[in-house]
Order: structure tokens, then sequence, then C-alpha cells
């Protein structure tokens, strides 16, 4: 049971607290070369969709870090800790498909 605390309290930090600073540095700071191919002319409004990827960033990598500390804490079996891991990869994807069909401008 030790190895796997240890492993949760590994995970949270060097997976959770990055990803909620790039989320940070992406939605509040607008450092959109961050995301992979970015390219501003793509978009109607880059500012909003730097917003909105870099918030579901930072929701990822706070529900990495919440799911590792309530493993630690025992409040999440193994289980429940992997399908919020599983699930909080899920956001950003469902925001860049957002951003892509709400924000994208049209080629002609």
């Amino acid at each position: 049971m030790e190895g796997s605390i240890l492993a949760a309290a590994l995970f949270g930090l060097f997976c959770g607290i990055p990803f909620m600073v790039l989320g940070y540095l992406i939605g509040v700071k607008q450092k959109r070369n961050f995301l992979a191919s970015w390219d501003d002319s793509s978009y109607s409004d880059p500012e909003l969709v730097g917003k909105v990827m870099g918030a579901s960033v930072f929701f990822m990598g706070l529900l990495i870090f919440a799911s590792s500390a309530a493993f630690i804490l025992n409040l999440l079996s193994v289980i429940q800790g992997g399908i919020i891991l599983c699930l909080s990869v899920v956001i950003p994807l469902l925001a860049a498909l957002y951003a892509n069909v709400c924000f994208s401008k049209q080629r002609s």
C-alpha cells in the first residue's frame, strides 16, 4: 500500500501541478504557442480560444491533483481514482472540439 501512496503523490506532484501551471500560462498569460500546431489566423477569436483551452488544461490538472490527494487520504479507491483520471483527459479534448466548431474561420 505504501508504494501506491508514493506513486499517487508523485503523480499528483509531477502531473497535476505542471498541468495547472500550463493551463494558467495558456489561459491567463495567453501563451497560446504552448498548444500544438497553434495558428492565430485559424480562429476568429484566438484570445477566447486560449482562455477556453487554458481553463480546460487547468481543470484537468486540478482533477489529477485532487484525485491523487483523495487517494492518499483514502477517500477514493484505485478504481475510482483511475476513472477520474481517465475522465480528466477528456476535458481538453472536448474543449478543443468546442473551440474548433465555434471559433474556426471558414476556409475557402
